[in-house]
């Protein structure tokens, strides 16, 4: 979650809306929102005031977002709520209990898969004060008037600078005085002054800031003591059977959210990826383990977590959304399911959705041998040699404006391709774990 507040015309909707779509996120505009609510009790005459009349009002409303458009009882209204009136009758409305009780439940509702970017006058403080990264986006008056003044002349509605000049003064005082969810810089916030800055300047500093964050060292995930328990005699017992051998651990990052993808050969595939790293990895299984009287029990404990593997599975992917989200190390395989020893098939969308929404480091696991020390349909393992080798580390960046689905063809598409690589021998680099760059824009390149 990022929030970005607020005055009014420091630029806040602008940047969230690019923001979010450099991100791959969720824009949630809460400004708009409330100018949708203002725009319903204008329509309908009611005072605006904490009234009987105006609950009766407020309870039957839909106020929906998506895409960055803004509905109101299925209306569209994303442009009528531009207008200077229902900006006026929005700063009153925003101090009313029954209008802040109605619209913040639905605000963090939408908020809470994940992947969003909030922009407001409360958001970091009221509405996500949970929030990963928070921004407080400031202006001087003068500079917020201009541009107010040239997004109503470019609307057809010209005023005079003086007079907007005022209105914006007022609705600070308003704001920071309001007794409900007043104007504050949320605590932890990163503070930016844009009187003279471009959109693009700005946009630039906040991803700035937010990939300094996803990669300053945090508080390390504590380490169940039954995974770190069972570690010790599993890596035995695979040295013992299997000589089992890491190429690449450097390319692992110590700290900070990772999604390992590999190549899926034997039901070996996890422990022997997880005994050679030193991270703590969280994985995805078939659901079906998860039944097996007292094996569903011991795997659980070894941070296995279920998925179904036909069709989309929400629940999966909001654990593994989690996952990262608490800056941890997630295993998965985009295949899906088992393949014969050596071969790379074609991956599901499911770990280029992860890699592109989360931004995480992606770092790609080739598994060598597991396929012959225990292929499908074989009772028991059998000794022979296993090699995990890991690959220089990928970053998956969205493109502005592309299509989201094929955006994450295309990482999962890279993913394999990357594994492959390291199936032929040619492992790509030794650049100590700097992740590599790939910018996803669509169905032909990337």
């Amino acid at each position: 979650m990022i929030t970005i507040d607020g005055p009014a015309g420091a630029g806040k909707s602008t940047a969230a809306r690019v923001l979010a779509e450099r991100l791959g996120y969720t824009l949630i505009p809460t400004g708009a929102m409330y100018r949708a609510l203002a725009l319903s009790v204008m329509r309908s005459g009611v005072p605006v005031r904490e009234s009987a009349e105006l609950l009766a009002h407020l309870a039957p409303l839909s106020i929906a977002v998506k895409a960055g458009r803004v509905s109101l009882d299925g209306e569209d209204v994303t442009e009528a709520i531009r207008s200077r009136e229902v900006a006026q009758v929005t700063s009153n409305v925003t101090t009313l209990a029954a209008v802040r009780a109605k619209v913040t439940p639905l605000q963090r509702q939408l908020a809470a898969k994940g992947g969003v970017v909030l922009e407001g006058r409360d958001t970091g403080t009221v509405v996500c004060p949970h929030a990963e990264v928070k921004f407080y986006l400031t202006a001087s008056l003068e500079a917020r008037a201009r541009r107010r003044q040239a997004e109503l002349a470019a609307a057809g509605t010209p005023v005079a600078l003086a007079e907007i000049t005022s209105e914006l003064a007022a609705r600070d005082r308003q704001d920071e005085t309001r007794e409900l969810s007043p104007l504050r810089r949320p605590p932890g916030a990163i503070e930016l002054d844009t009187s003279d800055l471009t959109v693009d300047q700005v946009v630039e500093r906040l991803l700035v800031a937010i990939e300094h964050h996803k990669n300053a060292p945090g508080p390390a995930a504590r380490w169940s003591w039954f995974y770190a328990a069972m570690k010790i005699p599993a890596v035995a017992l695979m040295r013992l059977l299997f000589r089992v051998e890491a190429i690449g651990r450097e390319h692992i990052p110590e700290h900070g959210p990772v999604l390992l993808v590999a190549n899926h050969s034997s039901v070996l595939d996890p422990p022997l990826i997880g005994g050679v790293s030193d991270r703590q990895l969280t994985y995805l299984a078939k659901a079906e383990l998860f039944e097996i009287p007292l094996f569903g029990a011991l795997i659980h404990g070894l941070k296995a977590r279920p998925t179904r593997r036909e069709g989309a599975d929400p629940g999966a992917l909001r654990t593994a959304r989690r996952v990262l989200e608490e800056r941890g190390a997630l295993l998965v395989f985009p295949e899906g399911t088992r393949g014969d020893e050596g071969d790379i098939r074609p991956a599901k969308p499911g770990a280029g959705l992860l890699a592109v929404s989360s931004g995480a480091t992606v770092v790609p696991v080739y598994v060598r041998g597991s396929g012959r020390a225990w292929p499908r349909g074989r009772r028991l393992p059998r000794p022979a040699k296993v090699t995990v080798t890991f690959g220089k580390p990928l970053r998956f960046e969205a493109e502005r404006g592309a299509d989201r689905k094929a955006q994450y063809e295309i990482a999962s598409r890279e993913m394999m391709d990357a594994i492959s690589r390291l199936r032929d021998g040619m492992i790509a680099g030794t650049a100590q774990g700097r992740p590599e760059s790939v910018r996803v824009v669509g169905r032909s390149g990337k």
